[in-house]
């Protein structure tokens, strides 16, 4: 069986990418898709007023399942099921640390926006860290 791990973000790319997997693996049955969204690890200041540490991850947490269920619900419409996956830390870190165990990791095409051209972009890193393929959707 492969196993596909799939970086979501509240992207559109990441949305169109969806699309692409259906289109690729609709009808086989031999593989599985995990849903993987990581947020920032939350950094709190006393000098910021922010103290309640636990409502800000809270907050986090209900919007990461609110999108894993959303792109969960996008790939049942075509009777794909997925598992879902939410971690804290570092995007890159985390994706590139979980790839060991899939065959393809899968993400949406960075934003086209001038500052990530200027900036880079993860995917770049992708490519050429991944342990394994790596499949960008646009």
């Amino acid at each position: 069986m492969k196993r596909i791990l799939f970086g979501v973000s509240d992207t559109d790319e990441c949305r169109k990418a969806v699309g692409c997997l259906v289109k690729l693996f609709s009808g086989i049955s031999e593989f599985e898709i995990t849903l993987l969204r990581v947020v920032s690890e939350v950094l709190v200041y006393a000098e910021s007023g922010i103290y309640d540490y636990n409502s800000v991850d809270s907050a986090q947490n209900i919007e990461s399942d609110e999108l894993l269920k959303e792109f969960e619900n996008e790939f049942l419409k075509h009777d794909i099921k997925v598992s879902k996956i939410i971690k804290q830390g570092n995007a890159a870190d985390i994706l590139l640390t979980l790839a060991n165990e899939f065959d393809l990791l899968v993400i949406g095409e960075s934003e086209s926006s001038i500052l990530h051209r200027i900036f880079n972009s993860h995917q770049d890193l992708f490519i050429s860290a991944s342990p394994i393929p790596v499949l960008i959707a646009k």
